[in-house]
């Protein structure tokens, strides 16, 4: 489901640039992206399922933008910052590489768009992290914590994905971040929309580059 009320990816006219399908869990997130959005669902079930309509609906090796709030897990990350991931755990310890090209192509064009960017892993969790499991995720390295990039970067292995998560908490001051978080959300779309052409096509997330 798409924020604009279609189902599927966006297309392009013939000849020109194949633009990147921007893919969100909430409502709230499509909605602060703008225009054509697939809509997830929220939690690990939806996402995987609805990124495997979404794999088989799309050209293998197409531009994938996930993006939405996440939780922070970094000391120096401040709500409303921005993380691009380079890979993303699951709950069974499972990494998933994503292109390194791509994510600092799309951190770059975010920084020069002014944004506060941070590179880097990221983790996903079945359920709400919080306390002394949120710190422990913290103590891997991992920067940011969500519920959906694991499964969908499985379900989306033979295409170019790019996570982009903007942190709406950091342990605390919840409503204040995820209304930064969503602030931020706006400015993704029109900055991301030029990384497909910036880089060469490359491989899936898991796969060797």
């Amino acid at each position: 489901m798409s924020a604009g009320g279609e189902d599927g990816p966006a297309h392009s006219p013939a000849g020109s640039p194949r633009p990147a399908t921007f893919v969100t869990a909430m409502r709230l997130e499509a909605f602060a992206i703008g225009g054509n959005v697939v809509r997830t669902g929220m939690g690990h079930v939806r996402a995987h399922a609805a990124a495997q309509r979404l794999a088989s609906g799309i050209e293998p090796g197409g531009a994938v933008v996930l993006a939405g709030i996440s939780g922070g897990l970094a000391p120096d990350l401040a709500p409303g910052e921005i993380v691009v991931a380079t890979s993303v755990r699951d709950p069974d310890g499972e990494q998933l590489d994503l292109s390194g090209a791509d994510a600092a192509a799309v951190a770059e064009e975010l920084r020069e768009a002014g944004r506060s960017v941070h590179l880097g892993p990221i983790v996903s969790s079945k359920t709400l992290v919080h306390g002394e499991r949120r710190a422990e995720l913290a103590r891997t390295g991992a920067l940011a914590v969500d519920m959906e990039s694991a499964w969908v970067a499985r379900a989306l292995s033979g295409h170019r994905l790019v996570i982009v998560r903007l942190v709406a908490d950091t342990a605390g001051n919840f409503m204040v971040g995820l209304v930064k978080g969503l602030v931020a959300l706006r400015h993704v779309r029109t900055t991301v929309d030029r990384w497909p052409g910036t880089t060469p096509s490359g491989p899936g997330p898991g796969q060797a580059g």
